[in-house]
């Protein structure tokens, strides 16, 4: 069947198109855009990294040299942690168990013998097994109380120099700080002195890329277009084109509308008359 061949499809274009507001300030921001595009940057060929100031420098030396004094701490604590726990280091012990037990020992000699000797003798029994006996009980209680007295000495002695050392222990860390105390003063008046270097270099390295590279146009363009935002809207334009009708398509429909009503009027040649007249319509009336 010939006929108009195929339909092209429909087309549509969506523009946007600014408002006035919008296209001035645009037009504004071209020059500087051009401007930046057309330059080839070029890389700083100065110091971008601030080195380390005297101040820095004197620190780290300062922190190397409390170095070893920090280790000799170390294995002070390590070695006290080992063996001096465990075992009493007092070397005046002996001599306050001693001070302590000679008063007992001075009671017995100068005081208990002689009372119990003066006892036989009044009672004539000098030298007999009753003075004997007598005199032994108050050895044996003198030796009690001196060791009573000793184990008392020794066990506060002990306590006292193990709280001590662990009291030293855990002043070791803070000690090995104050090692450090003078080199991280001085390396903290060096850090703020680099910060401030580094800020200065990094001023120089702004200001070679506004006046070189031409960033200051850069930034300039930026902030003209970043306005456009901010003021009234431009409007969106949509346009198109629609296909002609084909007027064979129009009426193999027409046929089949007049083929329907045409049998509900009178079935069979109804059929076939209003197929007929439906097809002719499009073109009675084109």
């Amino acid at each position: 069947m010939s006929g108009g061949g195929s339909t092209p499809a429909p087309t549509q274009t969506t523009t946007y198109q600014l408002s006035p507001e919008q296209r001035q300030i645009l037009d504004s921001a071209m020059p500087s855009i051009n401007t930046f595009a057309a330059t080839t940057p070029t890389r700083y060929q100065g110091e971008t990294i601030s080195g380390f100031t005297e101040p820095q420098l004197t620190g780290q030396g300062l922190a190397l040299d409390a170095a070893p004094g920090q280790g000799v701490l170390a294995r002070s604590a390590a070695n006290l942690t080992n063996s001096r726990l465990t075992t009493d280091p007092n070397s005046m012990r002996d001599q306050a168990i001693q001070a302590a037990v000679r008063p007992i020992y001075a009671n017995l000699t100068e005081k208990a013998l002689p009372a119990v000797r003066s006892d036989a003798v009044g009672a004539g029994q000098y030298g007999s097994s009753r003075q004997g006996i007598a005199e032994g009980e108050a050895i044996r209680d003198a030796n009690v109380a001196a060791g009573d007295t000793a184990a008392k000495i020794s066990s506060q002695i002990y306590g006292t120099d193990v709280d001590a050392q662990l009291k030293a222990l855990g002043l070791v860390p803070q000690t090995q700080q104050s090692l450090l105390a003078p080199a991280t003063t001085t390396s903290g008046v060096g850090d703020v002195q680099q910060n401030m270097n580094q800020r200065l270099l990094d001023e120089v390295v702004r200001n070679f890329g506004f006046d070189v590279n031409k960033t200051g146009d850069l930034a300039k363009a930026q902030e003209l277009v970043a306005l456009l935002q901010g003021l009234p809207g431009g409007s969106t334009v949509a346009t198109g084109s629609v296909p002609p009708t084909n007027p064979y398509m129009q009426a193999l429909g027409g046929a089949g509308a007049g083929a329907t009503l045409g049998s509900a009027i009178m079935p069979g040649v109804g059929t076939a008359v209003g197929a007929l007249g439906g097809a002719l319509l499009p073109f009675l009336f084109k």
